[in-house]
């Protein structure tokens, strides 16, 4: 009776004690949940990170190529010119080479005829072997200093060359105005919104496709001598380089601003045209250049013409 009692009294107490019987799976799941909430959090921002460093790396690999290109075009250039001058330096030796041996067979000759018989200097014979020497040599110095003069002129047109290349540009409209006052290019401003249509600019016409403010670079589409290119990730202060049939240099375009869906800058094109400057050389009378060098003789420095500055926007 006693072990029946103290039976009942045990299950007694174990009935009124609360049990949580739920209470630790629970817990357990919600701490499951915040794990994979981690988790895929994580995920998310190494995502958004590895993406980010792929667009990144596909923007630097396109510069790099555009960069690539240039420089290919630029060494061609070179090449172009170096084997140029190296064809005129073949010609010339070869030709110094053939005066050389035409020169010392008629030494031979004459020094052989000399020992045969004794020449009379007053002989006409005597003086019209003089005069042919004497225009051999004036020949020969002559095409010397042709070599000379072609190989300056190579080496100028070289130097032009690079300096069109990598010349100044402006950031902002003073240094634009102050690249016009030394009178050496005309300069157009513009301001380019986002369209399919083109604005005329100078000698080309441009329209802008599209702008990437944050990284400051745009998409052009650009129409030179009748034809349309495309011109993609042009950078800001970028320039890039165009030519023209009627212009014997290069005319370069830079953008100095860029926000959404516009772009600030401007178009650098020679003062003179290939025609006029080969006039202007020959001594043609053209009425600005007659004024610029009145201006100068009298000691006042020619000023850039204003025409060209009325169309900008003050920044």
């Amino acid at each position: 009776m006693e072990e029946n009692q103290n039976s009942n009294s045990f299950r007694n107490q174990d009935q009124n004690e609360p049990r949580d019987i739920s209470g630790a799976p629970q817990r357990s799941t919600n701490s499951l949940w915040v794990a994979a909430v981690v988790v895929l959090c994580i995920a998310a921002v190494a995502v958004g990170f590895i993406v980010q460093q792929r667009k990144v790396a596909q923007q630097l690999s396109a510069r790099n190529e555009e960069l690539t290109a240039s420089l290919t075009q630029t060494q061609g250039q070179l090449q172009n010119l170096t084997s140029e001058l190296n064809t005129l330096q073949a010609q010339q030796a070869e030709r110094e080479r053939a005066e050389k041996e035409a020169a010392l067979r008629r030494q031979r000759m004459y020094q052989h005829a000399a020992a045969r018989k004794v020449v009379n200097k007053d002989d006409p014979r005597w003086k019209q072997v003089q005069a042919e020497l004497a225009a051999h040599q004036k020949a020969i110095e002559s095409t010397q200093q042709d070599l000379q003069n072609t190989r300056s002129e190579l080496q100028s047109n070289l130097d032009s060359t690079r300096n069109e290349l990598s010349g100044s540009i402006a950031k902002t409209h003073a240094e634009l105005v102050e690249l016009e006052k030394k009178g050496e290019r005309n300069y157009y401003e513009f301001d380019i919104y986002k369209s399919k249509q083109f604005q005329r600019v100078g000698p080309i016409e441009v329209s802008l496709r599209k702008t990437n403010a944050k990284h400051e670079f745009c998409d052009l589409q650009v129409i030179v001598n009748d034809r349309q290119m495309a011109k993609k990730h042009v950078n800001i202060y970028e320039p890039v380089v165009f030519y023209t049939e009627q212009e014997g240099q290069p005319v370069q375009l830079v953008i100095n601003s860029i926000t959404k869906n516009h772009m600030h800058g401007y178009v650098s094109a020679p003062k003179y045209q290939g025609s006029q400057m080969s006039a202007s050389s020959t001594g043609g009378n053209n009425g600005t250049i007659s004024t610029a060098t009145s201006n100068n003789a009298s000691g006042t420095a020619a000023q850039p013409a204003v025409a060209d500055l009325q169309h900008r926007p003050s920044n």
